[in-house]
């Protein structure tokens, strides 16, 4: 008798753990962005350069603050991967980067420039992303960037990454 209850009790558990094992999800989050700054420098005290080289997994935002009426002018082109998405938000979207032809489904590079305004605010959010093939996966990509901006403002880039 206490043998068949110890069989029972081990058949059990033993189911128990298998069915966890096989209907238990995991996820893994994806790796945030690598960034190297490359270069940083001033022009005539009025203007900051801000070169960075991106290993992007996944997505990656850069705040810049800034006052109204001050001006940002930049481009990216991508280095490995082949298609990134890009976008430049206030208070609402202001730009998005799109292929350049009916013909190339792919954004490799492109140049971005916007002025900044009350009715956006005075954070500005740069993403830049990798597009999800068929299956929801993200690629990789290394993307080379370079942001020009007021001294007066600030760019805050991401800490605490890979």
């Amino acid at each position: 008798m206490v043998k068949k209850v110890l069989i029972i009790l081990m058949a059990l558990s033993l189911i128990a753990v298998l069915g966890c094992a096989f209907t238990s999800k995991t996820t893994t989050t994806p790796a945030p962005a690598s960034i190297k700054k490359v270069r940083e420098a001033q022009i005539n005290k009025a203007w900051s350069v801000k070169q960075m080289e991106i290993d992007l997994e996944n997505e990656m935002t850069l705040t810049l603050i800034l006052k109204d009426g001050d001006k940002v002018d930049g481009y990216f082109y991508v280095e490995k991967g082949d298609n990134i998405g890009f976008n430049v938000s206030g208070n609402s979207l202001i730009y998005t980067s799109k292929p350049p032809d009916a013909d190339t489904k792919n954004i490799t590079s492109d140049r971005f420039s916007f002025s900044a305004s009350q009715a956006q605010g005075i954070a500005y959010i740069l993403t830049l992303n990798t597009s999800a093939n068929a299956s929801g996966e993200h690629g990789k990509a290394t993307v080379f960037m370079e942001i020009i901006y007021p001294s007066t403002g600030s760019l805050s880039i991401p800490y605490g990454t890979k």
